[in-house]
């Protein structure tokens, strides 16, 4: 298992220059809109507020969401409309962008792109061939201090007897479902990829009647209403539960806390590729990106960003240099190739069969 040196910072075409040199952008007709695949709730409504209107505003080309789907549908999506592209660009977190790439459904962001002036200062951690991070934070434990007695430590405590019924976590179609599966051979002490172990505890779990939640909202609905007292949430979201009213705390898991990155990639075949480019060039701008600090405590991916943040902000969205060295990153790869099987096998055992 890989552990990366997290970084601690915490459908188109005419474009204006206010958002980068166009050059070529305006040998194509200007469309209506551009077709963005993204998550619906507080992440749907924080881009259209924040990236989509400012774009609209400067570009004339509005945005539209398709918040219908989930990211595996949205790469099926893509792959089916490979010879007529009805989409122009998709966010996806990273766990799920190595299914994308292998589907051929992503356009490579090219590095020297006139529309892409703020790609090369995102570290390379955080960028894929066709695919850049705008946001990182962290996977670790979250619980309510008022009903909790003893509060977890690792994610092996998640399977403790007193948290019956009380627990909730993503089930397999969530972004971060696939990762109960290697959690839970953490948890039994044996290595993140031990597929067997992992659906033994799975199976362990599920005998516990947890919260299935489809969807990171659910999760925090889940978490501020009392209805779970403990759960898996990312730790910049923490701070969302507690802005709507819950009492929890995070802990980052003695095993490691797992990294957690997302951001956009241009559908394959596009027929605006050069407004897309433009679209991502904006979810990286330094001077706005620090949104998703103030909205959902995440850190921004370009370096510049942390700078723009007030101080409780700097800190909120930041590791310590030993929990830095800690935070694990899963392998996408071996993930994403056993996605089909663990989904067919993870509903036979939630289905008990």
């Amino acid at each position: 298992m890989k552990r990366r040196d997290f970084l601690t910072l915490a459908a188109s075409t005419v474009v204006l220059p206010a958002l980068g040199p166009a050059g070529s952008a305006f040998a194509q007709s200007k469309p209506e809109s551009l077709a963005l695949m993204t998550w619906g709730g507080l992440w749907g409504n924080g881009m259209a507020e924040h990236v989509d209107a400012p774009f609209a505003e400067k570009t004339g080309v509005k945005i539209i969401q398709d918040r219908g789907s989930s990211p595996v549908e949205r790469i099926t999506k893509l792959k089916i409309s490979l010879d007529n592209q009805v989409f122009d660009l998709v966010q996806l977190h990273d766990g799920i962008v190595p299914l994308a790439e292998a589907q051929g459904v992503l356009e490579d962001l090219d590095p020297n792109s006139p529309n892409l002036p703020f790609l090369a200062a995102v570290p390379d951690r955080f960028k894929r061939q066709g695919w850049v991070a705008m946001i990182y934070s962290a996977l670790g434990i979250v619980y309510n201090p008022e009903l909790v007695k003893t509060p977890p430590t690792s994610f092996a405590d998640l399977w403790n007897e007193d948290y019956r019924g009380q627990i909730v976590l993503p089930e397999i179609t969530h972004s971060i479902g696939p990762y109960m599966i290697p959690i839970g051979a953490m948890a039994a002490g044996k290595d993140a990829k031990d597929t067997e172990a992992g659906f033994d505890m799975l199976a362990k779990m599920n005998d516990l009647e947890p919260i299935w939640a489809k969807d990171t909202d659910s999760i925090m609905s889940a978490l501020v209403n009392g209805e779970a007292a403990v759960g898996l949430l990312y730790k910049s979201q923490t701070f969302t539960v507690l802005n709507q009213g819950g009492n929890v705390e995070w802990v980052f898991p003695k095993e490691g806390a797992i990294s957690y990155l997302s951001g956009t990639g241009i559908a394959k075949n596009t027929k605006n590729k050069e407004l897309a480019e433009q679209y991502i060039n904006a979810t990286l701008d330094p001077s706005t990106q620090g949104w998703v600090a103030n909205v959902f405590n995440y850190g921004g991916t370009h370096p510049d960003t942390l700078a723009t943040l007030p101080v409780e902000l700097q800190q909120r969205v930041q590791f310590s240099d030993a929990e830095t060295a800690r935070i694990i990153d899963l392998d996408h790869q071996f993930i994403s190739a056993n996605r089909g099987d663990w989904t067919d096998r993870w509903n036979r055992v939630i289905a008990g069969g």
